[in-house]
């Protein structure tokens, strides 16, 4: 979620309340379940308009609903909307129809006017995400929208009544129900929104909420803010946990010395400590696919406008003694974009990362020779670049180790390492105030071209500024063209990643997640998704304590 922007791998950690971790505390009124859990980073906001962070995601998914959710098999299953939906012949209209008694926090009832407010808010040229991409490949009228052709009460989308909701697809998408679970397709109350104006999501007072939980004690820029069940959510008797307190934790000894002191119910593990806990009774190792890779800016008077210096960078990582040395928590080095075991050839059954083969890898030789070029073609014996990364623990150690790896087969580049909170790295990387930036990409649905069209020319999320007709065509081809041939679209991918790496080298995938972790027996049900939100909290179970 992909995808969507984000710089570091998110951890997911459960503190006890009070003195015995995950246990149920007892009040004057009744017992509760009171977990507390941590992020690496900081949240930064509730806007489902405006999200681009793992954090923010996972904040979301746990506060808000859509029409549908991901339940723990990764199936697409439904939440607001009452069954999945009807789909016409030609597979372009989906009709929905909306349970009653979803409410808003605030005991209003969630109608589908609520998503046609969203959904507009989300292509309208002034309040458009970056995910606006999403809708403008997907429903009718989007993209005229979005270029401000047209108005947004144009969009392909109706509410005949106040649980109905009919959408009309520009072309048929397989996957269009799994991407309706994504937080940029959740619903907004527009007299809730337009009350509060620009303060809309920016702290816990100034939002509304659908989901499991409301947040509680939250400000942009705060360290700890709770989830507190909600007592207006439709399904909240299967809710089984009362209240997860959450606060802010970037360095990982930090969390495993509280889950010694069992204060911790669940730490992810990186480094060392994943080697000296692997064989402990609590250690889990969980598959990703999240995928961690370097960005590189190629805008205007940029040095990485050159595709021989790309390159050069590209071939010195050593991905495997990275993953080895740095991470050391089962996390595979990247051979693509890709990542192995997410999707395969429709007609063969063949996994795309193994049909696609190795598109970067560490070449020495190689990579010295494009540097010679680059510094040629640069008129420049030294380069110094902007690496910009966030102040965790493990991305200050990766921006340490890569920098001094490629300088090590690079002489005469250096580094400038900068390390910022989320909030103000985000902002930073934005602009395009940098040269290298660490970024992470879990997939927003389940195929392919959720890693792939973000780097389109006309893409909100292309903040590398690559631009390269070939590349475009190839994904307009796999999103228009191709998209009711399976065999060609299938094609048009493998082709486009090929570019996108082999050839220009856009970006430099360093290795795709695995996420170790230890957590006590106290605790279950803490869903790990594949795609979409990171997790889903509203399955957790606490074992009450003997």
């Amino acid at each position: 979620m992909k995808k969507f922007f984000m710089i570091s791998t998110l951890a997911l950690l459960v503190l006890v309340t009070g003195c015995n971790s995950a246990e149920k505390t007892t009040s004057d009124e009744s017992k509760k379940a009171i977990v507390h859990f941590t992020e690496p980073a900081e949240l930064l906001t509730l806007d489902t308009t405006q999200e681009e962070d793992f954090t923010s995601f996972n904040a979301q998914n746990q506060v808000l609903e859509g029409l549908y959710q991901l339940n723990e098999k990764d199936e697409t299953i439904p939440a607001v909307a009452t069954a999945l939906p009807e789909i016409s012949e030609d597979k372009q209209t989906y009709t929905i129809s909306l349970r009653k008694d979803a409410k808003w926090s605030n005991g209003e009832a969630v109608t589908a006017n609520d998503f046609l407010y969203a959904w507009r808010r989300a292509v309208t040229p002034e309040t458009a995400p970056s995910y606006a991409s999403l809708f403008v490949s997907s429903i009718k009228n989007a993209e005229a929208i979005y270029q401000g052709k047209i108005k947004p009460v144009e969009l392909g989308v109706q509410a005949p009544d106040d649980h109905t909701l009919v959408i009309h697809l520009v072309k048929p998408i397989p996957y269009f129900t799994s991407l309706l679970t994504f937080e940029t397709f959740f619903p907004i109350n527009q007299a809730f929104a337009e009350k509060q104006g620009s303060d809309y999501g920016t702290s816990a007072k100034t939002t509304l909420y659908n989901g499991p939980f409301v947040l509680k004690g939250w400000e942009q820029n705060s360290d700890t803010w709770r989830y507190v069940k909600n007592p207006k959510y439709w399904d909240q008797k299967n809710v089984n946990v009362d209240e997860i307190q959450t606060t802010v934790v970037k360095s990982t000894s930090t969390a495993v010395n509280l889950y010694q002191t069992d204060e911790l119910d669940r730490v992810v593990l990186d480094g060392e400590f994943s080697k000296q806990y692997k064989n402990d009774p609590d250690f889990q190792n969980q598959n990703d696919t999240k995928m961690g890779y370097l960005r590189f800016n190629q805008g205007q008077g940029k040095f990485l406008a050159n595709v021989n210096l790309r390159k050069a960078i590209s071939l010195a990582l050593d991905r495997e003694t990275f993953v080895k040395n740095v991470l050391g928590d089962g996390s595979i080095a990247a051979k693509g974009f890709v990542p192995q075991n997410f999707v395969q050839n429709p007609t063969t059954g063949e996994d795309f990362r193994t049909e696609n083969g190795v598109q970067q890898t560490f070449d020495k030789t190689a990579a010295q020779k494009a540097y010679a070029e680059a510094k040629k073609e640069l008129n420049k014996e030294e380069i110094t670049l902007v690496y910009l990364s966030k102040d965790t623990d493990t991305e200050k150690k990766t921006a340490e180790y890569l920098a001094s790896q490629i300088a090590e087969v690079l002489p005469g580049i250096k580094f400038e390492i900068t390390t910022l909170p989320s909030n103000n790295l985000q902002d930073r990387y934005l602009s395009g105030d940098y040269d290298i930036a660490f970024g992470q990409w879990m997939p927003d649905f389940k195929d392919a071209i959720t890693f792939l069209d973000m780097f389109a020319s006309t893409s909100g999320l292309n903040h590398v500024n690559y631009k390269n007709p070939t590349y475009d065509r190839l994904i307009q081809a796999a999103s228009e063209t191709d998209a009711a041939n399976e065999e060609k679209r299938w094609s048009d991918l493998l082709q486009a990643e090929h570019v996108l790496l082999a050839e220009d080298y856009t970006v430099a995938p360093l290795y795709q997640q695995q996420t170790a972790l230890l957590q006590k027996k106290t605790i279950s049900g803490v869903v790990k998704h594949a795609f979409g939100s990171p997790y889903s909290f509203k399955y957790i179970q606490v074992k009450e304590q003997k």
